[in-house]
C-alpha cells in the first residue's frame, strides 16, 4: 500500500467470538478511495492496542488525516493523544437519527 494524502479515514472496531475467546477486529478506511488501509486482530481492545493501531494506520498517510469514529471512549482518547482530528457518526444515528 502506498503512503498518500488521505482526507477522511472511518476507523472502528469489533468483537467475534472464537472458540470461547474474544478476538478484537480493527480497520481502518479512506473514505474517499472506499479503500481499505489496513485490518488487524487484538486479543484485547484498550486505549493501547488503539493507538498502536493508529499509529500503524498513520503509516500510509502522508498527512494527518480526519478520522470518522463511533464513540468508543478508547478511540477518542487515543485520537486525541495524537493530537488528530475526529468526529463522531456511528450507525445507530445514521439509521435511526
Amino acid at each position: 500500500m502506498l503512503r498518500r494524502k488521505r482526507n477522511l479515514m472511518a476507523m472502528d472496531e469489533t468483537v467475534v467470538k472464537t472458540n470461547k475467546k474474544n478476538h478484537f477486529i480493527y480497520s481502518a478506511v479512506d473514505i474517499e478511495r472506499n479503500e481499505i488501509i489496513l485490518m488487524r486482530v487484538y486479543l484485547t481492545r484498550n486505549w493501547l492496542i488503539t493507538r498502536s493501531f493508529i499509529k500503524r494506520v498513520l503509516k500510509y498517510c502522508e498527512n494527518k488525516p480526519k478520522f470518522v469514529i463511533d464513540r468508543a471512549s478508547w478511540l477518542i482518547e487515543a485520537l486525541k493523544s495524537l493530537k488528530l482530528e475526529y468526529k463522531h457518526e456511528g450507525f445507530r444515528e445514521k439509521m435511526f437519527g
